[in-house]
C-alpha cells in the first residue's frame, strides 16, 4: 500500500510542474516574430507583447502582460497571443473559464472525492479504482484546486497532515487565454477576439494559412485547433502525443506534425515516431506519412517548394571496435512523390532540435552551444557560419528567427555594452546590426530568459528606502 506521504509527494510534483512559467530562452520562435512581409516584429517581454513597425530598432507600448506565445495571421495585420496567469481562488476561475470545462473539473472532483472515501486510506485501492472508471486526469490538479476551495475540512479528515502541507503547492491554477489582436498602422495593438480561456497550457501556436485556425500543443503533448470563425469557441484536442512544434502546409489547412506511437510486440513494447498529416477540416483522420526510430523530435516545417524538414536520429559507426554513436539529423520529404532524404548530420555542440527555415526553403539555421549559427544551404549544401558571442550557459543558445530571405535575428552574446541583445544579420552583406539597444529593459530580459539579479523591483527599492531612517544619531 502506498502511505500517504508518497501519494502527497506525486500530486505535489504533477501541480508544481504546471506552474512553472515557459522559459524564453531556446524556444524563440514563440516569443519573437516578424509577420510574413517582414516589415513588423512582436516581441513578448517579461511586460507584455510589444510590436515594432521600423525594422525591430524600436518597440511599442505593452499589451498582455501575462503573455507566453505570440504568432502572426499570413495577412501581417493581426497577431494571436496566448497568455498564462495563475488564478488564485476558485470564485475566479469559475468566473474566466468556460462553463463545459467547469463542470468537467466538477465533476472529475466528485469522482475523485467518492473513491477517496471509500478507499479508507488505501490509495493502491483508490488508484485502481479510478483507472477502472477510466477518470480524465487532465484535469487532476484543477480537480483538487476545486476541493481546497469546497471540501477542504472532508479533505483534511481523509488526507490527514499532507492534505494541508498539499495546499501550500496547490494555491494556484493557471489559466491560459488566446486572443487575437489586430496590429494597428502606427504598430498600436487592438483586441479583436477571444477564442479561448482555459486551464490547459500550451507550449506553441501557430495560425493557420487561410486564418481560420490556430493549431497549438500542449504541455501534455495533445494538438489541438481553436477556430477564429466567430461561431465556434473554445479549444479542442484533435491528437495526442505530439511533438512541441508542428506546422502547416503553405496553401492549405493541413497540420504535419510528429506522433508518437507505441506498438506492443511478441516480448516488448517499441516506442517511435510517425510523421503524419491531420487535414483541419476532418481532423478524425490522421494521414501516416513516414515512421522515425525514435521519440526525441519535436519540430516539423513546411517549405514553400512542397516539402517538409523534420529532425531524427540516425545510428552510424565509429570504427571497428568503437561503439556505434546515435546523432541528430535533419531530412527532408517531398511531398509529391513521398521521398525522403538526409540532409544534414549534426555535429558536436550542434543544436539541430533548435532549426529553422527561411521562407523561401533554400537554407536552414542551426544554433550550436559555441555560439555560432551554422547556416546551410539545401541547394549546395554548403555552410555559412554567422559568430554570435560566447554563451555563459544553455541558456543562451537562441533558436535564430528568420525575418526574409536574406535576414536573420539571433541572440548577440557580445554588444558593445557587454550585454546580450538581439540582432540581424544579412547573408548578402555578411554584416550584422543590433536592433534591440533602445528596447526597454523588460522586453530584452523577458525574451531572452535573463535573470535580473542586478536590476532593482518597485518593491525591493521601497524596502530599501524604508531602511533609510534621518534619525538623530546617538550622543
Amino acid at each position: 500500500m502506498l502511505c500517504k506521504s508518497a501519494v502527497s509527494r506525486a500530486v505535489k510534483t504533477i501541480v508544481v510542474a504546471l506552474t512553472i512559467p515557459l522559459f524564453a530562452g531556446c524556444i524563440a520562435e514563440q516569443r519573437l516574430g516578424w509577420s510574413p512581409d517582414g516589415k513588423k516584429l512582436a516581441v513578448v517581454g517579461s511586460d507584455g507583447v510589444r510590436v515594432s513597425i521600423d525594422g525591430g530598432f524600436h518597440l511599442g507600448e505593452p499589451v498582455e502582460e501575462d503573455a507566453q506565445i505570440v504568432s502572426w495571421f499570413s495577412d501581417s495585420k493581426r497577431i494571436v497571443v496566448v497568455t498564462k496567469k495563475p488564478c488564485e481562488t476558485w470564485a475566479d476561475l469559475e468566473k474566466d473559464v468556460d462553463k463545459d470545462e467547469v463542470d468537467s473539473i466538477k465533476a472529475s472532483a466528485a469522482q475523485f472525492l467518492k473513491q477517496l472515501e471509500n478507499c479508507q486510506g488505501n490509495y493502491t485501492i483508490c488508484r485502481d479504482r479510478l483507472r477502472k472508471e477510466n477518470f480524465n486526469s487532465n484535469y487532476l490538479s484543477q480537480a483538487l484546486f476545486y476541493l481546497r476551495a469546497t471540501e477542504n475540512e472532508r479533505m483534511t479528515r481523509l488526507v490527514g497532515r499532507d492534505w494541508r502541507e498539499f495546499k501550500i503547492s496547490a494555491s494556484t491554477v493557471p489559466v491560459s487565454t488566446i486572443k487575437v489582436f489586430s496590429v494597428e498602422g502606427n504598430g498600436v495593438l487592438h483586441l479583436k477576439q477571444t477564442l479561448d480561456r482555459t486551464t490547459d497550457e500550451f507550449e506553441s501556436a501557430k495560425v493557420s494559412p487561410s486564418n481560420e485556425f490556430v493549431s497549438l500543443v500542449d504541455n501534455d503533448a495533445n494538438l489541438c485547433l481553436a477556430s477564429t470563425e466567430s461561431g465556434d469557441k473554445g479549444v479542442k484536442e484533435i491528437g495526442w502525443g505530439f511533438g512541441k512544434f508542428p506546422d502547416w502546409g503553405v496553401n492549405a489547412d493541413v497540420i504535419y506534425g510528429l506522433h508518437a506511437v507505441t506498438k506492443k510486440e511478441k516480448t516488448r513494447e517499441r516506442n517511435y515516431q510517425e510523421l503524419v498529416a491531420i487535414d483541419a477540416r476532418k481532423p478524425a483522420s490522421i494521414k501516416r506519412l513516414a515512421a522515425l526510430p525514435t521519440i526525441a523530435n519535436e519540430k516539423v516545417r513546411a517549405t514553400v517548394d512542397g516539402n517538409l524538414i523534420y529532425g531524427s536520429t540516425t545510428t552510424i559507426k565509429t570504427g571497428k571496435t568503437a561503439k556505434p554513436q546515435t546523432v541528430n539529423t535533419l531530412n527532408v520529404m517531398t511531398l509529391a512523390s513521398g521521398k525522403t532524404k538526409r540532409i544534414y548530420q549534426g555535429l558536436k555542440g550542434d543544436r539541430v532540435e533548435n532549426f529553422e527555415v527561411s521562407p523561401d526553403g533554400k537554407n536552414i539555421s542551426i544554433p550550436t552551444s559555441n555560439g555560432t549559427i551554422k547556416v546551410v544551404s539545401l541547394q549546395g549544401s554548403k555552410t555559412r557560419l554567422i559568430r554570435t558571442g560566447d554563451p555563459k550557459s544553455e541558456q543562451d543558445v537562441f533558436t535564430p528567427v528568420w525575418r526574409n530571405n536574406d535576414e536573420i535575428c539571433f541572440e548577440n552574446l557580445s554588444t558593445a555594452r557587454g550585454e546580450s541583445g538581439v540582432a540581424l544579420y544579412s547573408l548578402k552583406g555578411g554584416k550584422s546590426k543590433g536592433i534591440s539597444r533602445d528596447w526597454p529593459f523588460d522586453a530584452v530580459t523577458g525574451l531572452l530568459g535573463k535573470a535580473e539579479e542586478d536590476r532593482l523591483t518597485f518593491g525591493k527599492m521601497i524596502e530599501n528606502l524604508k531602511e533609510q531612517k534621518n534619525r538623530p544619531k546617538p550622543l
